[in-house]
C-alpha cells in the first residue's frame, strides 16, 4: 500500500459550515478505503486564477493509505462529487508534506537560532571579501590597461593632405 495525499479546494462562496460537511462527505469516501485516512484543514486562500467565476477557495488535505485499485475508486467517486473546485491526488512524500507535527524548545531554539546567525554572518562576510577582491581585480587591470596605451601621435594637416593626393594621383583599380 501507498501513502496518498488528497488535495480538495471547494468553492469560496460557501460558508464554512457548508464547507466543513463537504469536506467531511468527501473524507467518509476515503475512509470506505482507508480508515486512518486524517483531513487538514489548510483555510480559505484567493485562487490562483478564477475556477467557475470563483475567485476564493476552501483547501483542504487527506492522507491515506490505499492499494492502487481503490485509488481510481476514490478518484472517480471524487468525479461525482458536487462542489468540488478541484481534486488532486498525489503520492505523499514526507519531505514536501506538509503535515509534520514540529516541536520547539525556547532554550534549544535560541542556541541554534544564534549559531545560524553567527554562520549566516560569516557567509556574507566571506561573500562582502570575495566581491571586494573581484573588485580590486577589475580596478587593477584597467589600471594596467591605461598604462600600456601607447599616446595617440599628433598628425599635421599637411602630411594628411599629402598621403591623400598620393592615393588619389594612383590608379584606382575598381
Amino acid at each position: 500500500m501507498k501513502k496518498y495525499e488528497l488535495l480538495l479546494v471547494l468553492p469560496g462562496t460557501l460558508d464554512e459550515n457548508e464547507a466543513e460537511t463537504r469536506s467531511a462527505e468527501i473524507l467518509t469516501l476515503v475512509k470506505e478505503k482507508d480508515e486512518k485516512a486524517h483531513l487538514d484543514v489548510l483555510g480559505k486562500n484567493r485562487l490562483a486564477y478564477p475556477i467557475k467565476l470563483i475567485r476564493y477557495g476552501y483547501f483542504y488535505t487527506i492522507v491515506f493509505s490505499v492499494e492502487p485499485e481503490d485509488l481510481k475508486y476514490i478518484h472517480s467517486k471524487l468525479g461525482l462529487e458536487r462542489d468540488l473546485l478541484r481534486s488532486i491526488i498525489s503520492i505523499f512524500s514526507v519531505k514536501a508534506g506538509g503535515n509534520k507535527t514540529i516541536s520547539y524548545s525556547s532554550a534549544g531554539a535560541m542556541e541554534k537560532t544564534s549559531e545560524k546567525k553567527k554562520k549566516e554572518v560569516v557567509k556574507e562576510d566571506k561573500k562582502e571579501e570575495k566581491k571586494d577582491e573581484i573588485l580590486k581585480q577589475v580596478q587593477d587591470d584597467k589600471k594596467e590597461e591605461k598604462t600600456t596605451e601607447k599616446p595617440a601621435e599628433k598628425v599635421n594637416m599637411e602630411d594628411i593632405n599629402k598621403k591623400l593626393d598620393e592615393i588619389l594621383d594612383g590608379d584606382i583599380k575598381i
